[in-house]
């Protein structure tokens, strides 16, 4: 019971609703490592990456082939591609920077490019899991497809959820409760854009004045509650990638050997020794 409250107390410091952290490594050495080679990690989020991008590539080739490009941009779940794919960017350019230039120092703040992809990855992983279990469980229900194409409408409501999965299970850095504004603050600016998009009198593809018929602000009173149950499963959402996050830490500990510590800044982690 006081692990529990010490963990509640310290994670509740006013200093943790920023995007610093004392421990730079966590950002480019996975849980699961044995040695400091940033390697690992680069192969997969290189990985991750590349098949982010073919999706959302081969998804904008379909919508222009179907002349309806324009329409690609107001789904949310194109949002969520896109912040997948930007999270997934900024973890490679990480690991890539430790790989050829060397361990990140500690003496001062993460650099920006650490800062950005752990604000993408805040929100990406639990909007990752927000649109496919929408998606599954409302619009898919409803017949609605928003890919244009069934194999790429479920490798698009069910990939990307397992791409921002292994993103969060193999990496070290925490995933902290304040960070709960920063998916909420996303989803918060999607619902805005709906509204703004309706009373400029936006459509779908089919010419119905909404993007989804969930939220239709042709009925205001229906979308905002919609609106409000979906941001509170969004929290909930980000709530459960912390407890993810947390457990897979205290899993790591108890049967992974930690790495030494030795490091010597400038040195390239291609050159460490992976054992």
């Amino acid at each position: 019971m006081s692990a529990i409250k010490s963990y509640f107390k310290e994670e509740l410091q006013p200093r943790n609703l920023g995007v610093d952290h004392t421990k730079p490594s966590d950002f480019y050495l996975s849980v699961w490592q044995t040695n400091r080679s940033s390697a690992p990690l680069l192969f997969l989020r290189t990985l991750i990456f590349l098949t982010s991008i073919g999706i959302v590539l081969a998804s904008i080739t379909i919508y222009i082939q179907k002349g309806q490009f324009s329409f690609w941009f107001i789904y949310l779940t194109h949002w969520g591609l896109s912040v997948m794919t930007f999270a997934s960017f900024f973890s490679v350019v990480v690991s890539a920077r430790c790989y050829f230039y060397g361990p990140l120092s500690s003496e001062f703040l993460l650099p920006w490019y650490a800062r950005v992809y752990w604000l993408l990855f805040n929100v990406a992983v639990p909007i990752a899991f927000l649109i496919t279990l929408f998606y599954w469980t409302v619009l898919f229900e409803a017949g609605i497809e928003e890919e244009l194409n069934h194999g790429l409408d479920v490798a698009v409501h069910g990939i990307n959820t397992l791409l921002m999965f292994l993103l969060l299970f193999t990496s070290s850095h925490p995933s902290r409760l304040l960070h709960f504004y920063q998916p909420t603050c996303f989803a918060f600016t999607y619902f805005l854009f709906t509204a703004v998009y309706f009373l400029a009198g936006g459509t779908d593809a089919k010419g119905h004045p909404y993007i989804y018929p969930v939220v239709d602000w042709t009925y205001p009173g229906t979308t905002v509650g919609v609106g409000a149950l979906t941001g509170l499963l969004l929290i909930v959402l980000y709530l459960l990638v912390v407890a993810i996050a947390r457990g897979r830490d205290v899993i790591s500990r108890k049967y992974v050997k930690p790495p030494p510590v030795a490091e010597e800044a400038g040195v390239p982690l291609r050159q460490q020794t992976v054992v």
